[in-house]
């Protein structure tokens, strides 16, 4: 469990955002709802190293995150749940990935992660020994 907290410019606290086994709530003050989903989207984006971008999909939140794995593999989940894989094979230094049937993801939301990737904005575990 970790707490974030919103200074004024006076210094003072005024709320505290809490984000406790990877769920993020408002723990202290009170903010309109519109208000506080603002905040938690844009903690979200701030300190959630695997999450590479947040969109709303009939009104609900959806965080992608993409988890690296060993040898060169990477999980992609959709809040949470399993929806595909990135791989990079070192033999033809190519990226190639799969999606669930039905996932929200699109081909080109999966290239911007492959394009984040290879520019270091996501973790890759080189620790290839093939």
């Amino acid at each position: 469990m970790k707490d974030y907290h919103l200074y004024n410019k006076n210094g003072l606290a005024f709320y505290v955002f809490r984000k406790s086994k990877g769920e993020w709530q408002l723990a202290f003050g009170v903010l309109a709802d519109d208000i506080k989903e603002a905040c938690i989207d844009a903690l979200i984006l701030r300190f959630d190293t695997d999450v590479p971008e947040l969109f709303y999909h009939h009104g609900k939140r959806q965080v992608v995150e993409v988890r690296a794995k060993k040898y060169s593999l990477w999980h992609i989940y959709l809040n949470n749940a399993y929806v595909g894989s990135i791989q990079y094979y070192t033999f033809t230094k190519q990226f190639n990935y799969h999606l669930e049937d039905n996932c929200l993801l699109t081909d080109d939301q999966v290239q911007k992660y492959i394009a984040m990737i290879q520019g270091g904005g996501l973790k890759w575990i080189k620790d290839d020994i093939r």
